[in-house]
């Protein structure tokens, strides 16, 4: 019967032991090892409000940004209500926050001028100018756009659309 040489066995030994102190090692540093546990607070608007008139409609569109620089729309010839949507805006800058409130007809809107205007925290945008020239028919539509600066006021904020 044959046995390995002692110098064999006390490689393998050797490479056991040395495995099992790595592994005590790796095991120590893990549980040593401090873990950080942070907290985010997210804040969204906190209301918002739409005052409007004469049988008019209006939808929030929300918020985004401005993708190229636009003139203003003038209120000496406002966007008026058609088959296709209209935009009315005031000047809009590239990269800018923009708001988008839609204004839709019915079929009793008054044939007159209309003005919407924007309140954010306590900045006043606009008025943009819209008008239903035409024999009014439901569901014609205006964006109307509004830039309300690189930022958004701090969170939480209010805003406001009056269409009169």
């Amino acid at each position: 019967m044959s046995s390995k040489p002692l110098s064999v066995r006390l490689l393998k030994r050797a490479a056991i032991l040395f495995s099992a102190r790595v592994c005590l090692a790796l095991v120590t540093l893990v549980f040593a090892a401090s873990i950080t546990v942070s907290t985010t607070t997210y804040q969204a608007e906190i209301g918002s409000a739409f005052n409007i008139t004469n049988q008019l409609t209006a939808t929030d569109k929300g918020f985004s940004t401005v993708g190229s620089t636009i003139a203003a729309t003038s209120c000496s010839t406002p966007t008026v209500f058609g088959v296709s949507t209209g935009i009315a805006n005031d000047a809009l800058t590239s990269g800018d926050q923009m708001y988008t409130v839609q204004v839709a007809s019915t079929a009793t809107t008054a044939q007159q001028g209309y003005n919407v205007t924007l309140v954010l925290a306590s900045t006043t945008y606009g008025p943009v100018c819209i008008a239903q020239t035409g024999t009014p028919t439901a569901g014609q539509l205006i964006n109307c756009e509004f830039d309300v600066g690189t930022t958004l006021p701090t969170s939480p904020y209010s805003f406001k659309v009056t269409v009169a």
